[in-house]
């Protein structure tokens, strides 16, 4: 009896996982196989081959935008003498006797 791991992935990921990893084997078998003999001697053998316009073409640069550096404004906090005795005004007969024990 083997002890089946608590994290291992599912049989559909790993073939999935797979499936993807030949794909782009392939993908990369063509592109390096992939030659024109009879237009080798042109100027640009790549504008009649939907594969070679896509590997050809250049991906279109576009600026980063950059966020803007926060500002941090320091203000001065007013300031009050400390409270030395309590200012409550409530009259002795409103508090509230301590809880009965039972």
């Amino acid at each position: 009896m083997s002890a089946k791991l608590q994290f291992e992935p599912p049989m559909l990921q790993k073939c999935t996982a797979l499936f993807f990893v030949l794909v782009m084997a392939a993908f990369g078998f063509v592109q390096a196989v992939h030659v024109h003999d009879a237009l080798a001697g042109q100027a640009s053998p790549a504008s009649h081959c939907s594969l070679c316009m896509v590997a050809h073409s250049a991906a279109v640069v576009t600026r980063a935008s950059v966020a803007p550096t926060p500002v941090l404004e320091a203000d001065m906090l007013a300031t009050s003498e400390p409270q030395l005795e309590s200012r409550l005004q409530v009259a002795s007969s409103f508090i509230r006797p301590p809880p009965e024990n039972l």
